[in-house]
Formats: C-alpha cells, structure tokens, sequence
C-alpha cells in the first residue's frame, strides 16, 4: 500500500512542479516586461529633455512653450530652474517663485547645472511613481544657464498597472490550480487504496494528462494579459523605443510565445482534442514540415527523399506538428549541416524516417524517449516526443527510435494507408 502511494505521487509531483514553473515564468516575464517599461520611459524622457534644451537656447523659456512639452509629450510637469534655484517658468504652476524641494531634487539641479544630464525617480503622488528629468539649458556662449525639468507618471501609469494585475492574476490562478491540483490528488490517491496494482499505474499516466491539462488551462489566462499588455505598450511608445527597448518587449513576448506552445502541447496530450479526420497528402504535409524547420534553423538543410506517396486518413495539421517535431529535434542535434527525409510506401502502410548525424540519444534515456518529461536534451521539456507518439498513435501508427550503431539518430513514423486507416 506504501509502495503504491509513493509510486502515485511522482506524477502528481511533476504536475506540481509544472505549476511552480509557469508561476516563476510569470514572475520572471513581469519583472522583465518592468524592465523594459522603464527603459522605455528613461529613453522617451532623455529625448523629449534633450530636444526641448536645445529649443530653449535660442528662445527663453515661457509657461506656453512648456505646457506645449508637456501636452506633446504626455507628461506631468515641465519647468525651468534656475542658478538661484528660482522658477522662471512653470507649465502647471506660477511663475518667480522659490524651486519646491518637495518635487525637486537639489542633487539633480546641481548635476544638470554642471552639464549632467540625469533621470530617475522622483517623488510619488499616492500609488503614482513620477520619474524625473534634469536637462542642461545652454545658452549663445555654451555656458549652462538653466536646468529644463520634466515629470513623467501618469502615461506609464496605466501600463505599469496592467501589469501588475498581470502578475496578480497569474498568481492566483496558479495558486487556485495548486489547491484543486492538491484536492483532486488527494482523492485519487484515496481511490487508488481500494483498486489493483495495474488499475493503478494506468489511472496514474491518465492523471498525469490531465494535470497537465489543467495546469495549461490556468496558465492561458495570465499569459494572454501579459502578451496584450505588452504589445499594447509596444504599440503606444512606437518609434520612441530604442532599440534596446524594442528587443527587450520582443524578448518577452518570445518566452509568451514559448509558454502558449508548451500549453497547446499540454493541452494535446490530454487526448480530449479531435482530430479533424480527412484524406491527407502526406508529400504535402512533410515537404511543409521541411520547409518550416529550414526557416527556423537557418544553418541546416533537410534533403528530401519522397516521391507519389498513398494518402493517409487523418489531421493535417496535428501530422505536420509531428513531423516538424521530429525535423526540429534533428536539426538541434546536428547544429548546422544536413538532415535527412526520406519516405516511402511500405505494403498498407506508408514509412516516414527522420536522421541526423548529431551526437544521438543517450543510452539511459532510450527506453524511456517517449515517456512524458523524459528528454535527453539539457534544456528540453520532455513534452516534444511524447506528444509525437501520442499523435501518431491516434493516428493507428507508430514512432520509434531505430537502434543502429552509426553516430546520430534515426526515427521512424509508420502510419496506415487510407484504405487501411482506422
């Protein structure tokens, strides 16, 4: 009984450790998104700062000039302090007065006054963060005169809170996921007490799916928030970013995209998905497979070896992702070169193989390749070849990994003829 319990548990543990996973990558995907939003702000301040001192050389500054900034610019405030720390203008305020050391730092005058240009945070106004910028005014001779003062808040305001409540909701989410994870655990495993031993080891691979279903589903919500976040702030800075900036906001909607596919193939290996049976062209469906996989790794080259072959009963779309899977992982493995396609028919059934001369499969994963979360790559997520049997199975064929001695690895797809196709 013992034995049977702690058995249970690997499963459920590796469903739980995924859900610690997609929170982490929720943080992580925040923290960066932060990251980003704030490079965007410093960049957007120390260009709108520079542009308007050097306007302001040539002309003194005046409460329309500024407030014009201001409202070009969608900030919060725009003045100039002077050498006596005096304010000779002020877009939002009156004029000739004493510099409001409550919103002004001393420290940045000083620097813009030595010819520093400095931004960063100022003061705050509630849950309202104001970063702030210090520009030189030159004036005809070169020599400072005064310090231009731009405040910036509440344009990034609503971004920042978006993806705060990002976060939060990934949050939760995950945090519900774990208690109905916990609880539907616990009962199974109070189920399993009364059932066979191999009534147990197949509930524990069907409860394993379906974990991971669920977890998939929990973590689309709080994906989709963060994608629409920031390609909404992508879209509203525009050519404003730098390009620093741009990479940034394209690096996190890279691992958005990373987490959508580890979903969808979560979501595929549940098996509760149809599939949407039809008369396949399978040249068709491998020489896109090859074509995807050269765009996707530039230095590799899939030679095709396929002529007229039978059309198989089945879905397109889920036998191209298995045969892409198959490319894509060969041409990891071999880095840059050639990998090989070749199929042909094979009495009622029609045989796909996939090679590479990569440094093949490591010979204490090889029994258990098509396992979920068993992977012999350092950074694979066990997900890929799983997902392929599963496929190809539903499909009434086979996948397996062909056992020969030369450097590299080969697979073989067997998959039913139309007139034999289940």
């Amino acid at each position: 009984m013992v034995r049977l319990a702690s058995r249970a548990l690997g499963p459920l543990g590796l469903a739980t450790l995924g859900l610690v996973g997609a929170l982490a990558a929720t943080l992580a995907l925040y923290r960066a998104g932060s990251a980003a939003l704030e490079q965007s702000l410093d960049a957007r301040l120390r260009g709108a700062g520079g542009s308007a001192a050097l306007l302001l050389t040539d002309a003194p500054a005046s409460a329309g000039r500024l407030e014009a900034l201001m409202k070009a610019n969608a900030l919060d405030g725009v003045y100039v302090v002077d050498r006596k720390l005096a304010v000779p203008a002020d877009a939002t305020g009156p004029a000739r007065r004493r510099v409001d050391l409550l919103r002004t730092d001393p420290a940045g005058v000083e620097a813009a006054l030595a010819g520093e240009t400095r931004v960063g945070p100022g003061y705050a106004m509630g849950d309202l963060q104001v970063t702030v910028g210090y520009f030189p005014v030159r004036g005809s001779g070169g020599q400072v005169e005064s310090v231009l003062v731009l405040e910036a808040g509440r344009a990034f305001s609503s971004a920042r809170d978006s993806l705060r409540r990002a976060l939060w909701g990934g949050v939760a989410l995950s945090a519900v996921g774990a208690l109905a994870l916990a609880l539907v655990a616990a009962r199974w495993l109070r189920d399993e007490r009364a059932r066979r031993e191999a009534a147990a080891k197949a509930a524990r691979g069907e409860a394993l799916t379906k974990m991971a279903a669920m977890a998939a589903h929990e973590i689309r919500n709080p994906l989709g928030v963060i994608r629409g976040t920031v390609e909404l702030m992508r879209e509203r800075s525009g050519a404003k970013l730098s390009e620093r900036d741009r990479e940034s906001l394209e690096d996190v909607l890279g691992e958005v995209e990373r987490l959508r596919r580890l979903t969808e193939d979560l979501l595929d290996l549940s098996a509760d998905r149809p599939l949407a049976a039809q008369r396949v062209a399978l040249s068709e469906v491998l020489e896109e497979a090859a074509r995807a996989t050269e765009a996707a790794f530039p230095g590799v080259k899939v030679r095709r070896s396929f002529a007229e072959l039978p059309p198989v009963e089945g879905d397109a779309g889920r036998l191209r992702q298995v045969f892409a899977n198959l490319l894509q992982n060969a041409a990891q493995a071999q880095g840059e070169g050639e990998v090989r396609l070749a199929a042909e028919p094979d009495g009622s059934a029609v045989r796909v193989r996939v090679e590479d001369d990569g440094p093949g499969v490591p010979p204490e994963v090889r029994q258990r390749l098509f396992d979920l979360f068993v992977t012999g790559k350092a950074n694979g997520t066990g997900l890929g070849l799983a997902l392929c049997r599963r496929l190809v199975e539903r499909h009434g064929g086979t996948v397996m990994l062909v056992p020969e001695q030369r450097q590299g690895s080969t697979f073989e797809v067997r998959l039913p003829a139309a007139s034999q196709a289940r």
